[in-house]
């Protein structure tokens, strides 16, 4: 079971310090802990740029509706698009779309796609390595384990039963320990 992401996340009001001692205490790569930081606050800039790049494709649809609707002309299929919206896709707002024609705000939309893929590949990567050292950060120590790089010094916390008493049972002795069969009967039927 690995640990929740949250315990890294300061901004949520875990402090990853602790994580990070907890990874000391079992003689492990404190890196991981940094990584798995680097590699989430990535994926969740890439979630966020995913999520504004839909509504980025939902305005330029909605304002193709209104200029269709309100039957503006189409424009030129050879008109660029201004270098201001192409640069900064995430910054375009309703009130540029407007100054644009159909056919330039389907460019715009074009890019806004390529820009989705790109998007993509560096969200699985993100997540894809997140995961991956999330995986290998160990679980929280409790209190009362001793620290130590082996098992030698691990200290015996209860025992049950007699544990100096070593006897072996064959298979025909547990079984009728356990009456899990009847020797007498099984020799009259056969």
């Amino acid at each position: 079971m690995v640990l929740d992401l949250d315990l890294f996340r300061s901004d949520k009001g875990h402090d990853p310090a602790k994580v990070k001692r907890n990874q000391e205490l079992r003689f492990k790569d404190v890196a991981l802990v940094d990584t798995v930081i680097e590699q989430d606050v990535e994926w969740r800039r890439c979630r966020f740029n995913a999520d504004n790049f839909n509504k980025l494709k939902n305005l330029c649809s909605k304002e193709i509706g209104e200029k269709m609707k309100k039957k503006e002309p189409v424009g030129d299929e050879g008109e660029a698009v201004p270098a201001e919206v192409a640069g900064d896709l995430l910054g375009v707002k309703s009130e540029d779309l407007k100054k644009l024609t159909v056919n330039q705000i389907k460019k715009v939309r074009g890019l806004i796609e390529d820009a989705v893929v790109e998007n993509e590949k560096k969200l699985g990567e993100a997540e894809v390595k997140r995961n991956t050292a999330l995986r290998e950060v160990g679980n929280h120590l409790h209190e009362s384990v001793p620290v130590s790089n082996d098992e030698d010094e691990n200290k015996v916390e209860r025992t049950f039963g007699d544990c100096e008493k070593k006897l072996k049972y064959s298979h025909v002795d547990l079984i009728v320990m356990i009456d899990g069969m009847n020797g007498e009967k099984g020799a009259v039927v056969s």
